[in-house]
């Protein structure tokens, strides 16, 4: 397995030479969604960059309502990545939600996706976490839409399990995420050092 492709397990000490992971070979497009920005730019934003440098364009929908200024903060924080070809849309469900906002979410995505999407594109979102039930909602969204569309299904989560792989970034890659995370007024850091991590 080349360096930089996803890997079994954390590997502290590995480097990489960038690229996208070999799992991901084929991906044209990516429709992302997550409850809030922070959360999926602490879980995610490495693997955003590798599609950016790829030439992928990336849709994230935002579940969540957030004030203006919490808005405008994310939108900064995106913006760190120095990714090109990012555009977040924004669903504005007050939060938290269950699943009784499961359809509204699937709506979205689905106008994201497309009504034939072309070959390609690749879902990605959050794994469930039974303390947060906007969060599985918005993972059994994802999995209705992969399901009903045929598209893989791309599930990030902020520590590693038994069915996940890791994503080690570089030092650009890490200095733009620190950055990101920073804009977004966030206190929140990555407990995982320079490692995402990813379930297909």
């Amino acid at each position: 397995m080349a360096a930089g492709d996803l890997m079994p397990g954390p590997k502290p000490g590995s480097t990489h030479t960038g690229g996208l992971p070999e799992a991901l070979n084929g991906c044209l497009r990516v429709v992302a969604v997550t409850v809030h920005l922070p959360e999926f730019l602490l879980s995610a934003a490495g693997l955003i960059q590798r599609f950016g440098d790829a030439g992928i364009p990336v849709d994230v929908l935002v579940s969540a309502a957030s004030d203006h200024d919490v808005d405008e903060a994310a939108a900064l924080g995106l913006k760190e990545l120095r990714v090109a070809d990012v555009s977040r849309h924004r669903l504005a469900l007050p939060a938290p939600f269950g699943s009784e906002r499961e359809d509204d979410l699937v709506a979205a995505m689905s106008e994201l996706v497309g009504f034939d999407p072309e070959p390609g594109v690749v879902c990605l979102a959050p794994d469930a976490d039974c303390s947060d039930p906007s969060r599985t909602t918005v993972r059994d969204a994802a999995r209705r839409i992969a399901s009903v569309y045929k598209l893989p299904l791309l599930r990030f989560a902020a520590m590693p399990d038994e069915a996940s792989v890791s994503l080690e970034l570089d030092q650009e890659e890490w200095a733009r995420k620190c950055a990101g995370l920073a804009a977004c007024a966030t206190q929140v850091t990555p407990l995982s050092g320079r490692l995402e991590y990813f379930a297909l």
